[in-house]
């Protein structure tokens, strides 16, 4: 890198100086170049070409797994690529629970739904019972209303 002595920066950029507008289309440029692809060399594949490659390798390789030949002793111990089996292996205890109290958890949830939905039920049906019998029992009541028992004579001898 040159060195720049702060006497020539000074004049190139005198302080409270104006910058010079910069066009809009320098700048609609600069971002255009900034999303066009880079440079690649010569006999090399385009990016989104080596994508669509690997995408399509990856579907194959799933498409010919055999269990038979992946379990293979020879073949599981040297060749195959045991570590996705063996953290099967090890998270199933977790997964498994996890799944378990999720699905009694919903299935909980939905008994305890019910169980409201007919508890307010109940307890509506009784509340009306309880107000058909009020109402048949204040039909019954005389015009001058329910005298008091009295049990004896009201006044001593």
């Amino acid at each position: 890198l040159a060195q720049v002595s702060p006497i020539s920066f000074r004049r190139a950029f005198p302080i409270g100086a104006q910058a010079a507008p910069i066009p809009a289309m320098a700048l609609r440029l600069a971002a255009l170049r900034r999303f066009c692809s880079k440079p690649m060399p010569l006999g090399v594949d385009k990016a989104g070409a080596s994508v669509t490659a690997s995408l399509r390798n990856a579907s194959e390789s799933v498409k010919s797994f055999n269990f038979s030949r992946y379990f293979e002793e020879k073949y599981f111990w040297e060749k195959a690529n045991v570590g996705p089996f063996f953290l099967l292996l090890l998270f199933t205890p977790t997964i498994y629970r996890s799944l378990k109290d999720a699905y009694w958890t919903r299935q909980l949830r939905k008994m305890n739904t019910e169980e409201i939905i007919s508890d307010r039920y109940e307890w509506l049906k009784v509340s009306m019972i309880q107000d058909e019998v009020e109402a048949s029992l204040l039909s019954q009541v005389p015009a001058g209303g329910i005298q008091p028992l009295l049990l004896g004579p009201s006044s001593p001898h």
